[in-house]
């Protein structure tokens, strides 16, 4: 069980990436839907409600998985044997081959692993680092209290932000008149009521994890611009006054720091805060354009979450949230292995999580040779085949394996063909395959790997093929060349 949870957190690792470009190409279609349709709209609360939906649903779409259904049950079993036919895809050749500069994929990869997790730490350090600052003026400063919204009065800083439920207020900057001073307050209640710092946590936890996006810093700064558009608006109706709420917008202006969390009345961009302010309501037809998400939405969902699937292919079952255990696990037609050993071989036991995407894998043929297939035929069982079949009791699945071993195939003749330049005895030198042995796919492969690795012949089109003589238990090997 260890090793098909390490193998599935092997697929997991080398998939994370390629998740994160997923997740920014969705981030990037919402973004631009929403600066190109909704931007200029002044439905403040459904633009809130696009952005929140659209970081979110960024992150769920590449991993659903939304079965569609193709074509009538077939059978899609396959032998071992058959998918021996394909044996020189079985290695990579190594680097240090003559004629050959192959792309070391892995090296790439880890690369970019470790590119992103420098950048995921910086990231994580500078709002650690605002989280802290924040508690420690909640912290080192006293508070009034009142209907639940603390306010902290401080001697520097900007001149009012908010952050979760306190207020800040730098008394540095009380120059102004007491109705400016409700008006801004309110501007600060209104933060406060509608939990906007939870969007802004929201928003830096997205940008965390994909902070090489930078379609998502613009979402962030379009959502801060949002919330003040409404903060705003909630504000100069409080007093009834628009243009003196726009002069004091002009007079609190800033050009500080913007803060990653809090919300600073003078640090958004006061022109279009103003514009906003001021401009004329939309008609609730023009709301209809909020439609356009659905469309967005599906083709989304079509690029990364549908999957065409076959009447009887495999159900896949998440190894981290499958809900069954396995209940009971039985073989039918094994002679060469008992039960409990290959039950063993393959990691499974009774009241483990059930995981049908790792069993198969292990089913499936591995280059390292440690599938299913590899243990019977590099005992010369070159027919094997193995259907399993389960059958779900509540939380429990029962297994069962049912597996044709065939008759035991004994090599007769090595065969080599497309040389010219290099002798057939020179070639059957590095083949570990000899007359009258036992068929061993393992024995193959090294010896593919072993002709390849001479530097003499054409890597990619070094084709081993199987020959098989059931009429009599034996089987011909005959390696086709290509020199360089």
């Amino acid at each position: 069980m260890l090793r098909l949870l390490n193998n599935i957190k092997t697929r997991e690792m080398n998939n994370w990436l390629i998740y994160l470009v997923e997740v920014s190409v969705c981030q990037i279609l919402f973004g631009l839907l929403y600066l190109t349709v909704f931007r200029n709209l002044s439905f403040f609360q459904a633009n809130r409600v696009f952005l929140l939906s659209a970081t979110i649903l960024s992150f769920i779409i590449p991993i659903l998985s939304i079965p569609i259904w193709n074509g009538p049950a077939i059978d899609t079993s396959l032998s071992v044997f058959q998918k021996l036919q394909h044996i020189e895809l079985s290695f990579v050749p190594d680097s240090t081959m003559p004629n050959s500069t192959p792309f070391d994929f892995n090296l790439l990869m880890t690369v970019l692993g470790l590119v992103y997790l420098i950048g995921f730490l910086y990231r994580f350090w500078k709002l650690f680092s605002e989280i802290l600052t924040v508690v420690k003026l909640t912290r080192n400063n006293e508070f009034i209290e009142e209907d639940g919204i603390k306010v902290i009065r401080l001697n520097s800083g900007p001149a009012f932000f908010s952050f979760m439920n306190y207020i800040f207020i730098n008394t540095n900057h009380l120059n102004i008149s007491e109705e400016e001073f409700s008006q801004v307050i309110e501007h600060e209640k209104t933060h406060v009521v509608q939990r906007h710092t939870l969007d802004n946590l929201l928003m830096e936890v997205s940008i965390l994890i994909c902070w090489f996006n930078p379609i998502l810093r613009i979402m962030k700064k379009e959502l801060n611009n949002v919330h003040e558009f409404y903060a705003d608006a909630r504000a100069s109706a409080f007093e009834g006054n628009m243009e003196s709420y726009s002069k004091l917008i002009l007079k609190l202006a800033s050009n500080k720091r913007r803060s990653l969390l809090t919300h600073q009345f003078s640090m958004n961009t006061i022109k279009k805060r103003i514009i906003m302010l001021n401009k004329i309501k939309y008609s609730k037809r023009i709301a209809l354009r909020y439609i356009l998400f659905a469309p967005c939405f599906v083709l989304l969902l079509a690029a990364f979450s549908f999957v065409q699937k076959n009447p009887n292919a495999p159900d896949i079952l998440a190894a981290s949230i499958s809900p069954h255990v396995i209940g009971s696990i039985s073989w039918e037609g094994n002679t060469l292995y008992s039960d409990e050993y290959l039950s063993e071989y393959l990691g499974l036991k009774i009241g483990d999580q059930f995981n049908e995407e790792g069993i198969y894998e292990s089913l499936s043929y591995q280059p390292e040779g440690r599938d299913l297939g590899s243990l019977f035929m590099n005992q010369g069982y070159l027919y094997f085949t193995l259907e399993m079949k389960k059958e779900i009791k509540g939380s429990r699945v029962d297994i069962t394996f049912e597996i044709f071993e065939g008759e035991i195939s004994v090599i007769d003749k090595v065969l080599v063909t497309g040389n010219n330049k290099v002798s057939t005895e020179e070639i059957l030198k590095m083949v570990d395959t000899i007359k009258g042995e036992l068929f061993s796919r393992s024995k193959l492969v090294s010896s593919q790997k072993k002709i390849i690795q001479s530097g003499l012949f054409n890597s990619e089109k070094l084709v081993p093929n199987i020959i098989p003589h059931p009429s009599d238990g034996t089987v011909d090997i005959e390696f086709e060349v290509v020199e360089l």
